[in-house]
Parts: structure tokens; sequence; C-alpha cells
């Protein structure tokens, strides 16, 4: 299982690019935290895996992800100017958090989900 500090932080487009290239060889999911000057995104794809979450996955996912960043917009001590988020069954990006500690919270709440085989069926 994926923990918050295991979670990966890649640094600007470059370094997104480079994970990415290496989970299409691997053909594993993409998962991470991308660092940019304006702020961090958390991303997964499984379709490098050739995978999509089942619909109870994905429902879990939209529940807890909603209820995580509900929760840091609320939160003082996250500073958010505007989050969004774009999530289905085989993609999710949620941008743009302030820090890293608020990337690493919501990574947090969707890993053990996206990056468990279990909640996946084969594209």
């Amino acid at each position: 299982m994926t923990t918050e500090s295991d979670i990966p932080v890649y640094d600007g487009q470059s370094g997104v690019e480079t994970a990415y290239a290496r989970s299409e060889r691997e053909r594993q999911p993409f998962f991470g935290i991308e660092r940019y000057e304006e702020g961090y995104a958390v991303t997964f794809d499984l379709l490098p895996a050739e995978a999509t979450l089942t619909p109870s996955a994905q429902e879990t996912v939209a529940t807890e992800l909603t209820a995580e960043l509900e929760a840091i917009v609320a939160d003082p001590d996250y500073p958010t100017d505007e989050v969004s988020k774009s999530v289905n069954d085989s993609l999710g990006n949620i941008s743009l958090l302030a820090s890293e500690r608020g990337a690493r919270r919501v990574g947090n709440v969707l890993a053990p989900v996206v990056l468990d085989e279990t909640n996946w069926v084969e594209d």
C-alpha cells in the first residue's frame, strides 16, 4: 500500500513526461504529485496498465475525494485559491493545490483506491 511519504513528486512537465514514459514502458499506472511554479497537482492514469476503475471504486474515489477537498478548502492551514478536479474511470487530475502537504493529503486518499489492482478491470 502506498503511504503519503511514498507518493513521488515530479518537477514540472519534463519530470512528469519522464515518469509517464516509464509507466508506459513498465505497463504500470502513473501516479504522483506534480510540482509547478503555480502549485501542485495530483494525477493518476491507469491507461498505461491497461486498466480502468470498477464502478464501485470510481464511486469511492468521487466520494472520498470530494470530502477531502472540502476539508482542505475549509482548513485555514491549507491555503487554496481555486482547486479543480477532473476524474473518470482511468484518469484523474486535481489541481492546483497551494502546498505539497495538501497534495499529499489528496494523494493519500486516492492511492489506496486507484493503485489497488482489485479495484481494476482490464481495459
